[in-house]
């Protein structure tokens, strides 16, 4: 299992890769890239998430239908569909840490622009905008790519998007108080206005600050990303690294090359890259769907509070400070014990135990205590199954890691897209919004029997056929 502690980090002396994380340092490059990885995805959640918890006020004050309300949830998961591809095209090119910048600090405006809407139309159009700060995403599991050897990259993608992910339910959680304390001074409908520029101004901060402080890749910037020739002149040739004669990597590791066109087709049509959007499509997917409705599903079933739904609704995404780590450490562990088949049998469990509970909480939403405790159990797989997924997304084409993240992240969003649009056509019966899309959730957790990494499958191990 990946240590969490490592001190010192021990870095693989051709790749400059930690094989190991130490969750304490804050120290460049490998550490301080993790955490500003997280932090970033965090922050950019807070601008992404910033309407949904507010919105039974906006309701009141812009006299919104559900269907306006549905249509601005959805428009908020679907423009990050185009900006995910763009961005992880942007990732091989430029480096993660200035596109996170640009994420950001491009997303702050419409985020700041959000309190100015007068109408259901202009706040759909101000959230297809605001969608821009979900492709943060992208950046995020491409930066602690480039600062993690493959047998630690599950469990360090793991926590940056967990902890990054954790901005949804922080999001619910502060957004109400920001709103309570504006109204104390102002009235409901400017308070809420008001609030909408914290947020956008914490996007702004947190996107100038990581360009000064954070780097790319263990060398520094972008530019200068290659061999560290240095390191290896001091090795003996017939050192083992990792098993590996020097001369064995010094030949086949090689300078972050900029994919070509048609390298990128090639990802287009590669199978392991299509079934692994649709297996993130019903996590990612199904977590931001959820994060989008669950306020207001305990605001309107259980008759609360806007502040006491938000702050139960919070409890979704704050679980990500474990449950999505978890996965990536548990997707480490059976890859040491098993190699890569190990991987794909994690992924099928979470996801199996997700769509049985998605299909329970039906049944055991009658009392306020038992959907709160379904609800949870819930969060945690769908959040393990992000963390297993983007465990094995490094090894579908390393060649190509950032068109793939954004493939797949895009594949996340799109899940979101077709889950949001159950969620508006079950708006008087959610209950069985969240059966159907546990019985599509269950489907989709055989997936992993139809794929073959590195010529290996979940159940008939070694093939000459290799995607």
């Amino acid at each position: 299992m990946t240590r969490l502690t490592a001190k010192p980090l021990p870095i693989d002396p051709i790749t400059r890769k930690a094989t190991a994380l130490n969750l304490l340092s804050f120290a460049r490059p490998h550490m301080r890239g993790l955490h500003c990885s997280w932090i970033s995805f965090l922050t950019a959640f807070t601008g992404w998430f910033s309407v949904v918890p507010l919105l039974p006020t906006i309701r009141n004050d812009l006299g919104l239908t559900d269907e306006q309300i549905g249509d601005s949830n959805i428009a908020s998961v679907s423009s990050t569909i185009i900006f995910r591809v763009f961005f992880g095209l942007m990732c091989d090119r430029l480096g993660p840490k200035r596109v996170m910048s640009s994420v950001l600090i491009l997303g702050a405006i419409p985020t700041a622009l959000a309190g100015l809407v007068q109408n259901g139309t202009s706040l759909i159009v101000v959230r297809f905008f605001i969608g821009l700060l979900g492709s943060s995403f992208v950046s995020c599991q491409f930066w602690t790519t480039q600062m993690f050897n493959s047998n630690a990259v599950g469990t360090a993608n793991a926590f940056a998007a967990g902890w990054g992910n954790m901005g949804g339910g922080l999001t619910y959680l502060v957004m109400p108080l920001v709103f309570d304390s504006f109204i104390k001074v102002f009235p409901a409908n400017v308070a809420w206005r008001i609030a909408m520029v914290v947020p956008a101004c914490l996007c702004f901060f947190v996107g100038v600050l990581i360009l000064y402080i954070s780097d790319d890749c263990p060398e520094g910037e972008w530019s200068r990303r290659g061999l560290p020739t240095v390191l290896v002149d001091e090795i003996d040739d017939d050192e083992k690294v990792s098993g590996v004669s020097i001369d064995q990597k010094r030949n086949t590791v090689r300078v972050h090359q900029i994919p070509t066109f048609v390298h990128y087709l090639l990802v287009l049509i590669n199978p392991n890259v299509i079934l692994m959007m649709i297996m993130y499509a019903c996590s990612f997917g199904v977590e931001i769907a959820v994060d989008n409705i669950i306020g207001g599903f305990f605001y309107t079933h259980f008759g609360l509070s806007q502040t006491f739904s938000g702050l139960i609704g919070s409890i979704f995404g704050m679980l990500n400070i474990f449950s999505r780590a978890s996965g990536g450490l548990m997707s480490d562990y059976l890859n040491h014990k098993f190699g890569v088949r190990g991987r794909l049998f994690g992924q099928f469990v979470c996801f199996f135990l997700q769509g049985v509970l998605f299909i329970l909480f039906k049944y055991t939403s009658s009392t306020l205590s038992g959907s709160i405790i379904v609800m949870i159990i819930i969060s945690y797989f769908t959040q393990a199954c992000c963390g297993t997924s983007f465990a094995i997304v490094p090894y579908l084409d390393p060649a190509a890691v950032g068109i793939v993240s954004g493939l797949v992240g895009s594949g996340g969003n799109i899940g979101g897209l077709i889950f949001a649009a159950i969620f508006k056509a079950f708006t008087r019966d959610i209950l069985n919004g969240f059966m159907v899309i546990g019985l599509i959730v269950t489907a989709s957790s055989f997936l992993p029997f139809l794929m073959s990494i590195n010529g290996r499958t979940m159940i008939f191990g070694n093939l000459k056929r290799n995607f």
